[in-house]
């Protein structure tokens, strides 16, 4: 599927610093604006996401198939009340890391010291602002019970799925 990157004046836009401060306040997850305008690239809060953060991967080489439709955030704990949409097992973590032995993974794993929790939000590509998206990350931060995280970056992690990474 491809996928059209249009200049509108409306996604000309630039990133408005006092809408994210603004912004940072309300939210559980806070968005650096110096790491949020490496994938923003100029547009503002109310333009569409996905075309200007495909465009801002693909100039960073990453390699993109499809147009991602959900997000993902990964922790390493779990709180009670707030339960994970997904845990990667022991087996497939191993899967994933073959030339890792099994008993340091295990030991990792039992002391949660693997990011093997993972929260999802789904969202339609063509329509997602960019206010939507960071109000979908806060929402996987707060359905994950994390106090506070700071946004480091979106990685791409399969076709469809880009990661929220945080510190």
């Amino acid at each position: 599927m491809a996928y059209e990157f249009s200049k509108s004046g409306e996604e000309e836009k630039k990133l408005n610093e006092n809408d994210v401060n603004s912004l940072n306040k309300t939210l559980t997850i806070h968005f650096p604006l110096d790491e949020l305008a490496v994938y923003m690239n100029g547009s503002g809060l109310a333009d569409k996401a996905i075309p200007v953060l495909i465009k801002t991967l693909l100039n960073l080489g990453v390699q993109i198939n499809k147009v991602p439709n959900k997000i993902i955030y990964r922790s390493r704990w779990v709180i009670p009340g707030h339960s994970p949409d997904e845990t990667i097992s022991l087996l497939t973590i191993k899967r994933n890391n073959p030339n890792v032995n099994f008993r340091k993974l295990e030991r990792l794993y039992n002391d949660n010291l693997l990011l093997k929790f993972i929260w999802k939000e789904h969202f339609k590509a063509e329509d997602v602002k960019w206010r939507e998206l960071l109000y979908l990350c806060n929402s996987l931060v707060e359905r994950s019970a994390t106090d506070f995280d700071v946004f480091l970056k979106f990685s791409l992690i399969n076709e469809e799925t880009l990661e929220l990474v945080t510190n």
